[in-house]
């Protein structure tokens, strides 16, 4: 797939009005880490952020936004941080145009993961929110992250492990499969990362989000706002999507 293409595909999916109405005001895009007490799918974003911020006990410096989505993480980076601390990229002008409304104070800029045209040892921090497993490849964005990260800089994430692109809507390169989680660590290890801690969290994100989803598609065919076609086609992939449990959900933190 060329990048025109999935462009095309991830906007369509990512601006849906389908998925706008399940993360409610907020533009968030991501399964959001649910407690016990987690009401909805907004709460569950807003708690991923502060489970990955946790990551970084002084929040000072800059921080950038890989992948920044359509501008709700960008945003809330704002509770710990200064408008001119905070930069957002993306390879999509359509998501950046609502990241600018998002987050006007912040600066966003247009450029891949992969090949980000900034200086060597720039940012304190980075935070990529479920970005790199889209990115081709995972591989050469954390070389990245490693070239633009001042020394004893953070590098945060939420990331999907995956043994097979079959679950991934077609949009993952083969090249960002990775077997398990100690291949995983790795990747960082071998980058040069020395203090790499990555948390396993599939039950508390992964998995609860697609038992609210499917939740909330019962409410919403109950309600009538979908037929009976469109309920039971996503219910029965969303149980399928469980019940293969090929999928794994990390937070990971690295540091220069």
């Amino acid at each position: 797939m060329d990048k025109n293409e999935f462009l095309s595909k991830f906007d369509s999916l990512i601006l849906n009005p389908v998925t706008r109405n399940i993360y409610g005001e907020d533009d968030f895009f991501n399964v959001g880490y649910w407690f016990s007490d987690t009401h909805n799918q907004q709460e569950a974003c807003f708690n991923l952020m502060e489970k990955l911020l946790e990551f970084i006990p002084e929040k000072t410096g800059t921080i950038l936004d890989v992948g920044c989505g359509l501008g709700a993480t960008t945003s809330y980076l704002l509770k710990y941080y200064s408008p001119a601390e905070v930069l957002g990229i993306n390879i999509s002008s359509k998501q950046l145009e609502r990241c600018r409304v998002n987050a006007p104070n912040c600066n966003f800029m247009e450029m891949d993961a992969v090949e980000m045209k900034f200086e060597d040892n720039k940012f304190d921090n980075i935070i990529c929110v479920e970005a790199a497993l889209y990115f081709d490849t995972r591989e050469k964005f954390i070389k990245e992250a490693w070239r633009v990260l001042k020394p004893g800089g953070n590098l945060i994430l939420a990331d999907i492990i995956s043994e097979t692109t079959e679950d991934l809507g077609g949009l993952v390169v083969t090249q960002n499969i990775v077997k398990d989680f100690e291949a995983y660590k790795n990747l960082y290890q071998q980058q040069g990362f020395q203090q790499v801690e990555l948390v396993k969290a599939t039950e508390e994100c992964w998995n609860k989000h697609y038992r609210h989803l499917k939740s909330w598609l019962q409410e919403q065919f109950k309600a009538g706002e979908i037929d009976e076609e469109t309920y039971k086609f996503n219910v029965d992939a969303i149980d399928n999507l469980l019940k293969r449990a090929l999928i794994d959900y990390a937070l990971i933190a690295a540091k220069k």
